[in-house]
């Protein structure tokens, strides 16, 4: 039993620095005056491309903006920890893959739920 207390001991020093270090992220952030989503956009594309892709998977646009390169071998992984960035600085949950597939349990659920009640009957009668 001392081996899982020692265990969940080093756990919990683990959250506790994972929830410190996003705090201190989102204190930083605003601390620097990127407190609003576009601004603080293209420097997380930057930020995220240098910590992960060696500085490579974005360009900039017509404009002189970052913006990720779809193109890129890595772009999925890449987006998808840009958006779970902005979503921590906006205080929300982590956001689903950005590959855009829908949930298959939540598309039957919403199928299910347009049945009428004798169609839901016939359907959980077969699947029962």
């Amino acid at each position: 039993m001392k081996a899982a207390n020692t265990t969940q001991t080093r756990v919990n020093k683990l959250v506790a620095a994972f929830l410190t270090a996003q705090d201190d992220f989102v204190i930083g952030m605003h601390a620097e005056g990127l407190d609003v989503a576009s601004i603080q956009r293209p420097a997380v594309i930057v930020a995220v491309c240098e910590a992960l892709a060696g500085g490579k998977g974005y360009s900039l646009s017509n404009d002189g903006k970052p913006m990720l390169d779809s193109k890129y071998a890595q772009y999925e992984f890449l987006k998808t920890r840009v958006r779970d960035t902005m979503a921590a600085l906006r205080g929300e949950k982590r956001v689903n893959a950005s590959s855009g597939k829908k949930d298959p349990v939540d598309a039957l659920i919403a199928a299910f739920e347009k049945l009428d009640a004798k169609q839901r009957r016939a359907f959980l009668k077969a699947v029962v």
